[in-house]
């Protein structure tokens, strides 16, 4: 499992900075309208009035619309400490053996034949379970824990943006088709995981990143791209699908990569 440390601030500082300096330039250059407005000579001075109302109108405007992102920023940053600091239990031994177990299974009958060793996909699913979350932490830049429990739904990981908590499912696929079985076993799981914070009064956001490792070629790909989106076209479950491809996992993160 990966190792929780305190939440950075360095986030919420850079933000804050940026809208303060958003706010100082705004004033300067209503300030320097204001100038221009009151000591030109060309204008009447009905016109200098207007335009001088208009500027005020505009700072107010664009100093009560700073003020609000500053707000939204600082909460979005209270949840997101918040949720990296909720006591968050790694998923037990036993159960990452039996869903272990179940998605072996699963590969073994899909895959038809009987003689492959169980050591072989063991040691194929493992490294491909990795390779993604890998990849998944590095495109993100976000901080991910492996192997969490919420509540008593298992994942393979949670990942944290703000003020979302994603958890992460992974499954190795080597035919273009997820069952609904499957399907109706992971959204049953993010259920469960939002009921349980919401009984918590967590105001994070649950939602779901459904990885797929894959073994296919283009066309297989396409069909299970389809057969995905008429799956999950009909649950309300904030779903991110994502779809990897073994042998590219595997090239990035390669000794002579």
């Amino acid at each position: 499992m990966a190792n929780q440390s305190k939440p950075s601030p360095v986030n919420f500082v850079n933000s804050s900075r940026n809208y303060l300096i958003l706010i100082i330039s705004l004033i300067a250059l209503v300030c320097l309208f204001v100038g221009i407005a009151a000591t030109s000579q060309t204008l009447e001075t009905l016109q200098r009035w207007i335009l001088i109302v208009f500027v005020i109108l505009f700072a107010i405007i664009g100093l009560t619309l700073s003020v609000w992102l500053i707000l939204r920023q600082a909460r979005q940053n209270a949840v997101g400490r918040d949720n990296r600091e909720f006591g968050w239990k790694a998923s037990s031994t036993d159960a990452q053996r039996r869903k272990l177990n179940d998605n072996l299974r699963e590969i073994t009958v899909a895959l038809n034949n009987p003689d492959v060793p169980t050591s072989d996909l063991f040691s194929a699913y493992i490294m491909a379970e990795d390779l993604a979350l890998r990849q998944i932490q590095q495109e993100g830049k976000e901080s991910l824990l492996r192997h969490q429990s919420v509540g008593n739904a298992d994942f393979d990981a949670v990942l944290f943006k703000q003020d979302a908590i994603v958890c992460v499912e992974i499954a190795f696929l080597v035919a273009p088709d997820v069952s609904q079985v499957k399907i109706n076993e992971v959204l049953k799981k993010i259920a469960s995981a939002k009921k349980t914070f919401d009984r918590l009064g967590k105001d994070a956001k649950i939602k779901l990143l459904l990885v797929l490792i894959t073994q296919l070629d283009q066309a297989g790909e396409a069909e299970l791209r389809s057969s995905l989106v008429k799956k999950f076209s009909a649950t309300s479950v904030d779903v991110d699908i994502r779809l990897f491809d073994f042998e590219g996992l595997q090239k990035i993160y390669s000794l002579d990569g």
